[in-house]
């Protein structure tokens, strides 16, 4: 087999190392810092990873890391990132040019030679984990003798499962060492199994991946400063002994196997590779599980579901900021605070995730004083529920609903940069008269965002300057954050981009979209689900769909969305299951997709993917929807031709 050469060249990550005296007369600390020389925002940014030359140059790093510690000279190593970024491990721009194992072999060999030596160094090794720990980043800092972690950090997983591969640099050997393998199961299985769950900051400390958890702010300092308090003994970490957790291997890898066969159904290899190498890790030298796992990412490197799931990674990655419908956020304006009229659910939960996000005011106007009352007791319960899920801390979610307010009158909103208009289910009446008395009090430069079920047009329509008009949808029913939903319409510039800035902030993908009522994802999702109950049982559905391995059961999907209220209708309930059932739901998704496209709600099918990926409904291994709908032949049976090809 021959080697194709990456498209793309390494992005190499520089280990930058510089001496820092600790406090306490604890000595110096030599702290690397990994660069990858971009911006940590903007268009140009990229995840600090590694490539060949970005692990040669750290090794260099360490070579003379310790020669310094052999020599006295420094007392400690540490590692960290730069702004939001610790690292995000293999550079997979340059995975996706791999197609010979042997390349891919030495790659993984290499990268465990180096972070191996973070574990091997004569003086303690700290990773302070500063922002995004995944993957390779996370097996590096499980490599050190010590772990910080800011609350900041946005998240923290090993997913390689989830994109077809196993944790090859150390993760396979060392996670269910620290956190015994129960919890390595959660790390390296159910997680990534679980529509790709992360874990926040707050989540990761409590499973036990960092010693400390830290403030953001200042956090480089207060990590040395615990580092320092390590080294003199006034911090003592301690943890459990191998075999202390030797009752409960046997637990650990029975509900490993079972999460492989009920969420795989046997169809991707890589997580049946994972169970194994954490079966062999309960006996075997660790030199063994590093060699097994590097043998296993190698072979898995050259599978069709790895070189898919990266066509899929790389499309969550960038499709979004290189739509050619993308706003430009130049022209957007100031908002320091929200108005909401209205009570409906989805305009209430992009106002909690808008105040979350932005930390601003937010008025919510209902002509009802009890609907009033219940919206603004509704805002705070999903800020409670933010800090349940570990995105707020207790303290900024009673900081936040401080700042919840409600009136039944249009003067409540009069301050308001940006008024989200959320009535449930689209209704109209009394609640549209609030919103032209809205209108004229809001600013001049207030854009209103539509959040409900009603079509851009149709609500700019009734007022008297349209062109402050933009859509701004949540998608209802996704397991993940899922991708926001940017309608332009007859929007000026400045509102469009301003809509846009917004929709930045929120931190899903932001997938600019044609004027549609209600949301498109959760259109695409009725779709499927509705022509599934056609020809199949309710409580057959999951089994039916067994063979996509979808990583949230469609009876999952379909509960969601009941609760949101979302029509899920089949043309004639089915009290049988007919065996082409799938097939036949895949080919009313494929119609629709190809309607979408052509009525310009969407841009192209890639449009779709985007949405289904994001949501965590649809697996990374077939490449997105309509790759699977056009390499299956059923875009082609459904629609007479291929979804994205001209006509």
């Amino acid at each position: 087999m021959t080697t194709q050469r990456p498209a793309v060249r390494e992005t190499v990550t520089t280990p930058r190392p510089r001496d820092v005296r600790l406090p306490d007369g604890a000595g110096t600390l030599s702290l690397i810092t990994l660069d990858n020389g971009l911006p940590p925002l903007g268009p140009a940014m990229r995840p600090t990873t590694f490539g060949p030359e970005g692990l040669d140059r750290l090794d260099t790093v360490l070579d003379e890391a310790a020669a310094r510690a052999r020599a006295g000279e420094i007392t400690a190593v540490a590692v960290t990132g730069t702004a939001f970024m610790f690292s995000t491990g293999a550079d997979l721009a340059l995975a996706a040019g791999v197609t010979d194992r042997e390349e891919a072999a030495r790659t993984l060999r290499r990268g465990h030679q180096v972070f191996r030596r973070l574990g091997e160094l004569p003086v303690p090794s700290f990773a302070f984990l500063n922002g995004v720990t995944i993957g390779g980043g996370l097996e590096l800092a499980l490599h050190c003798s010590y772990r910080t972690l800011s609350r900041g950090a946005p998240v923290v997983a090993l997913p390689e499962c989830s994109l077809g591969l196993v944790p090859a640099w150390g993760g396979a050997w060392l996670a269910p060492r620290l956190l015994g393998p129960d919890k390595a199961v959660t790390l390296m299985l159910e997680h990534p199994l679980s529509a790709r769950r992360m874990l926040t900051a707050t989540e990761a400390h409590a499973l036990g991946l960092a010693d400390v958890l830290l403030e953001p702010s200042r956090f480089l300092d207060r990590s040395l400063a615990w580092a320092a308090g390590v080294l003199r003994g006034r911090h003592t970490v301690t943890r459990p002994a191998p075999e202390d957790f030797a009752g409960q291997w046997d637990d650990a890898l029975a509900r490993g196997a079972d999460l492989v066969e009920t969420r795989t159904h046997g169809v991707l290899p890589a997580p049946r590779r994972a169970l194994e190498l954490l079966e062999l890790g309960r006996t075997a030298a660790r030199e063994e599980v590093f060699t097994a796992a590097e043998q296993a990412a190698a072979d898995l490197f050259v599978t069709p579901e790895f070189h898919s799931s990266l066509y899929a990674f790389q499309l969550t990655q960038k499709h979004a900021e290189t739509h050619p419908a993308r706003p430009d956020l130049r022209l957007a304006r100031p908002v320091r605070s929200i108005g909401v009229v209205g009570d409906g659910e989805d305009g209430l939960r992009l106002a909690a995730l808008l105040l979350e996000k932005l930390r601003v005011p937010v008025a919510v106007c209902v002509p009802d004083p009890a609907a009033r009352d219940a919206a603004t007791a509704g805002l705070r319960r999903l800020l409670d529920e933010a800090a349940a899920s570990g995105r707020l801390t207790a303290a900024d979610a009673r900081w936040c609903a401080e700042r919840v307010t409600g009136g039944t009158t249009a003067d409540v909103v009069a301050d308001a940069g940006a008024l989200v208009a959320a009535l449930p289910g689209g209704r109209s009446g009394a609640d549209d008269t609030v919103l032209r008395q809205a209108e004229g009090v809001v600013p001049d430069d207030c854009v209103l965002l539509v959040a409900d079920g009603r079509t851009v047009a149709d609500v700019a329509a009734g007022l008297k300057d349209p062109g402050r008009v933009a859509g701004l949808r949540l998608p209802a029913a996704a397991s993940a954050p899922g991708a926001v939903e940017l309608t332009r319409a007859g929007a000026t510039d400045a509102a469009y981009a301003t809509a846009g800035a917004l929709a930045a902030r929120l931190g899903p993908p932001c997938l600019p979209v044609g004027d549609h009522p209600g949301s498109v994802a959760d259109r695409l999702r009725s779709t499927f689900l509705g022509a599934l109950l056609d020809r199949a049982r309710e409580d057959d559905l999951d089994t039916v769909c067994a063979p996509l391995a979808l990583p949230t059961p469609p009876s999952t999907v379909l509960r969601r969305l009941r609760r949101t209220g979302s029509p899920v209708r089949p043309a004639t309930p089915s009290t049988t299951t007919a065996p082409d059932a799938l097939d036949h739901a895949l080919a009313a998704l494929a119609r629709d997709i190809g309607a979408l496209v052509a009525d310009g709600v969407l841009t192209g099918p890639a449009d779709a993917d985007l949405m289904l990926l994001a949501s965590g409904e649809w697996p990374f291994h077939l490449g997105g929807v309509t790759p699977y709908l056009n390499r299956s032949g059923i875009a082609a049976r459904a629609t007479g031709g291929v979804l994205g090809e001209r006509r």
